[in-house]
């Protein structure tokens, strides 16, 4: 479980390193013109993502953590869930690096608020031990 809180640290640490870089003109600000096709389109990317992406990661983490419990052990179920956490902390890091990235591209609010979205909703992956031993008691009825 401490290596999972440190991997949505680090996950956190990025998204905050995307912002800082934004900040001092790393990733260049107001590169896209305003009210460009250029700009609807970065708009329609980050918005299909982050509404695309998140439902994505939550069910794939659920899909994958829940169907196969029957046929693993407590050291097998903790490695799945695991590896499918990484892929969910993994999705929402991938929306919210790109949506920072679009904001200071493109000056435009939907992509810092796509990032906060993200943000947000990695809260709730944070790993505690109610919920693993939830998942681990499921495993162990089947």
């Amino acid at each position: 479980m401490r290596v999972l809180k440190i991997e949505l640290a680090i996950v956190w640490l990025i998204v905050v390193a995307a912002v800082v870089l934004g900040e001092l003109d790393v990733i260049p600000n107001g590169v896209v013109v305003p009210q460009s096709t250029e700009e609807v389109k970065l708009n329609i990317a980050v918005v299909a993502l982050t509404i695309i992406g998140i439902p994505l990661a939550i069910r794939l983490f659920t899909l994958n953590t829940t169907k196969g419990l029957r046929r693993m052990n407590n050291e097998e179920a903790l490695r799945s869930y695991h590896i499918w956490s990484i892929v969910r902390i993994g999705i929402l890091c991938i929306a919210a690096v790109f949506s920072v990235a679009v904001y200071y591209l493109a000056t435009s609010v939907s992509g810092m608020f796509c990032a906060l979205v993200a943000f947000c909703v990695s809260i709730y992956c944070w790993p505690s031990e109610s919920k693993i031993s939830s998942y681990l008691e499921d495993v162990n009825k089947e």
